[in-house]
């Protein structure tokens, strides 16, 4: 925000959003007392930090500034994270090792036992493999039924 806007909006800061970000960026990432050191020579010390955001130490904003704080140095609200979609919470429970070597094993008993069953007994053959798969879709749908309802 430039000289001239601030003049029109009538704001007292004198201390700009960059300026507190370093601030904060040289707290996180200090070295000994780089934070304090650069409050003190970059800021005027915590009286002229004060008085650049405009705040008194007693009694701390004034309820008429908060729009104009606002304003300046944006709010601190986030949206909230999105809800993973239960097709890729279902996809995610099928990625096991574990199921993938059951789905493998179901398909290779499909095969087998149809291959080398009698012609009266391929009608009932197919179904240990089958089970395999049933079993195989339960528990990755109850996982993933579970997984979402914990996210929402």
């Amino acid at each position: 925000m430039n000289d001239s806007v601030r003049a029109e909006q009538n704001i007292k800061f004198k201390v700009t959003q960059k300026e507190l970000m370093a601030l904060v960026e040289k707290y996180r990432q200090r070295k000994y007392a780089d934070d304090i050191d650069y409050i003190k020579n970059e800021m005027k010390g915590i009286n002229g930090l004060l008085e650049s955001l405009d705040v008194t130490f007693e009694k701390g904003i004034s309820l008429n500034s908060l729009e104009s704080r606002t304003e300046v140095f944006g709010t601190n609200h986030k949206d909230p994270p999105g809800r993973t979609p239960f097709c890729t919470l279902l996809m995610g429970a099928l990625d096991d090792f574990m199921l993938k070597l059951l789905m493998c094993c179901a398909c290779v008993s499909i095969a087998v036992d149809m291959g080398f069953a009698d012609e009266h007994e391929r009608a009932y053959h197919w179904v240990e493999g089958f089970s395999i798969f049933v079993a195989v879709a339960c528990v990755s749908l109850v996982s993933s039924i579970s997984d979402y309802q914990k996210e929402g």
